[in-house]
């Protein structure tokens, strides 16, 4: 007979499907799990009615039920679940149960600290069972740590010439979309000359912030970069002139450069040209040869800042040019803008002190994104990681707390890409921020990239946030390789890292869930499906919002063996995959 519950922890079914039980409540309820056929990896859990099926093969361990077609039978007495609080007790039977489920949101919000203080009290079954969370069973001091060089940046201050300067300029902040929509729709009979175009775009705006903005986003929007030229090395005999830019709609940087600054002239605005190098198209990080590069400087309310339109235009993929408008490069702060920019005349860093040639190449390889991340390497070494350990762990902070996407990271050695594992630590980082520590396993000897990656909540990699050259003096000898992790939502796997489980033994599993709410059911199974067992919650800290779950599980069978969470509708997806040899 169908089983058609409402109840938020039941597992309902239709006639004739299978159900693995996976513990017995009482005599009259059961526990159990039924694979989902249409969504391989997941499966529905929860509590059934024993009346409801009939046992067509069980052993000692296990237990198979089949549902059984007959008339719909009495459902046996729920136990009553309760909540206390201050030795005041409330629960709820059968009879208020649809009355309960349209409060229990509210009631959610409600009593938080109840909720939580409930998962971390001493009474929590977990606890009496034994389980505790346990140290990492990685040693960290098997692999080479850095304690971060000073930044050169951090004595650095930007350079200001007002007198009553009022505070730093930031265009995140400013709503452009009016400016951005009318430069977009500038008609092409407004583009046959450079005053003509000038006059177009800034006479309507009365404040020079806006002049610039629509120079700025009119540019990015209708120059191509001129890939042709530059890969053909013929960039410096091309036609880089304004008015040949405006004709051909395409250049290099210095045809952006040059196009901006004349559109800027033409409108009186205080803009001017700079010249020098970047780490751009074809920069790896460790790299001592930078490509030459041209980009404009503005002089705003007493503060010096960077424009960059061919940047702010897209980026180069496979020698083809990808256009995608980057906002981040329109008035940028000189102390943003000098990680990857280096003028040639110091006096354009705009920035007191000044950074070196050497401080720049040994700067670490940021992209724009760690600005929005607010990214601080807490132990980093730097450009280049160098070991004889096989093995490296580095530390960065995330002091953007708005941002609550995660990170991955991979090593790209010898035309392998190599799991490298992203932990997200219990403890904050030294400015208050989400703390991280990368750990890489290097399999040989020689040099290669690790990458870290910034997966926004919602789905989809973001863009390379750090690139990091690593060279591993070592044998590789040392090497293990780690767990393919399913990037699903912020969590942590303290144990087991490593991709291989020793069949026959039992090995404990921690797993660290952060701002999930409510909290997710966490299982791990094996290939089959017959060796399953729930995680149970020891530790929940409310401060930092995180959850810890431990089980020990015994890995009776080879093959595959998967950590899984429930998803929705009690589905359960992958977190990470290991095999048993």
């Amino acid at each position: 007979m169908d089983y058609h519950s409402q109840h938020p922890m039941d597992l309902y079914f239709d006639a004739g499907e299978i159900i693995e039980v996976l513990g017995i409540e009482n005599e009259d309820w059961w526990n159990g799990s039924i694979a989902n056929t249409q969504k391989l990896g997941t499966f529905k859990f929860g509590s059934f009615p024993k009346i409801f099926v009939e046992v067509v093969e069980s052993s000692k361990n296990d237990y198979q039920e089949k549902k059984i077609i007959n008339s719909k039978p009495s459902l046996p007495p729920r136990k009553k679940p309760s909540i206390t609080s201050n030795n005041n007790k409330t629960s709820y039977d059968d009879d208020d149960k649809s009355d309960v489920l349209n409060k229990l949101p509210k009631l959610l919000n409600k009593m938080p600290e109840l909720t939580k203080s409930k998962l971390s009290s001493s009474n929590n079954s977990s606890r009496e069972n034994g389980l505790k969370p346990s140290v990492m069973s990685i040693d960290l001091e098997s692999y080479e740590q850095f304690e971060s060089q000073q930044n050169p940046i951090s004595r650095c201050d930007p350079v200001v010439v007002a007198k009553d300067f009022e505070g730093f300029f930031d265009a995140s902040v400013v709503d452009f979309t009016i400016v951005d929509e009318y430069a977009r729709e500038t008609p092409t009979s407004e583009t046959a000359t450079i005053k003509g175009l000038s006059y177009y775009l800034t006479s309507v705006w009365d404040h020079p912030l806006y002049k610039l903005r629509a120079i700025f986003v009119w540019i990015t929007d209708n120059i191509s970069y001129d890939c042709e030229n530059f890969f053909s090395g013929q960039y410096r005999y091309g036609a880089n002139e304004p008015e040949d830019v405006l004709k051909k709609r395409s250049a290099v940087c210095a045809g952006y450069s040059n196009l901006f600054y004349e559109l800027s002239i033409a409108a009186k605005l205080n803009v001017w040209k700079i010249n020098g190098n970047a780490k751009g198209a074809g920069y790896e990080a460790g790299d001592d040869i930078l490509g030459s590069h041209a980009w404009n400087g503005v002089l705003y309310e007493g503060e010096y800042l960077l424009i960059d339109s061919t940047w702010g235009a897209g980026f180069l993929n496979n020698k083809q040019f990808a256009k995608f408008f980057n906002p981040f490069y329109f008035m940028c702060s000189p102390m943003k803008m000098i990680y990857r920019h280096l003028p040639s005349d110091p006096k354009h860093q705009y920035l007191q002190p000044t950074v070196s040639s050497e401080e720049f190449l040994n700067l670490p390889f940021f992209k724009d994104i760690c600005f929005k991340n607010g990214i601080n390497l807490t132990r980093w070494p730097g450009c280049i990681a160098e070991t004889s350990k096989d093995k490296i762990s580095l530390e960065f902070e995330h002091t953007a707390l708005e941002e609550t996407g995660y990170y991955g990271a991979n090593l790209d050695w010898k035309g392998q890409r190599i799991l490298a594992v992203v932990q997200r630590l219990t403890h904050p980082g030294p400015s208050g921020g989400i703390l991280y520590r990368i750990l890489c396993n290097i399999p040989s000897n020689g040099d290669g990239y690790l990458n870290v990656y910034y997966y926004p909540r919602g789905g989809g990699e973001g863009p390379n946030l750090i690139s990091q050259k690593v060279i591993n003096n070592g044998t590789g000898s040392n090497y293990k390789q780690f767990v393919k992790m399913y990037h699903t939502f912020s969590l942590s796997i303290i144990n087991p890292l490593e991709a291989t489980l020793e069949y026959n033994t039992k090995v404990r599993f921690e797993i660290n869930v952060f701002g999930e709410h409510p909290t997710p059911k966490l299982l791990v199974f094996d290939e089959s499906f017959k060796k399953k067992q729930l995680l149970e919650i020891v530790d929940q800290n409310n401060e930092q919002d995180y959850v810890t779950f431990v089980g020990d599980i015994v890995i009776s069978c080879k093959g595959k063996w998967r950590l899984a969470y429930e998803s929705k509708n009690n589905y359960f997806s992958y977190i990470a995959e290991y095999e048993v040899n």
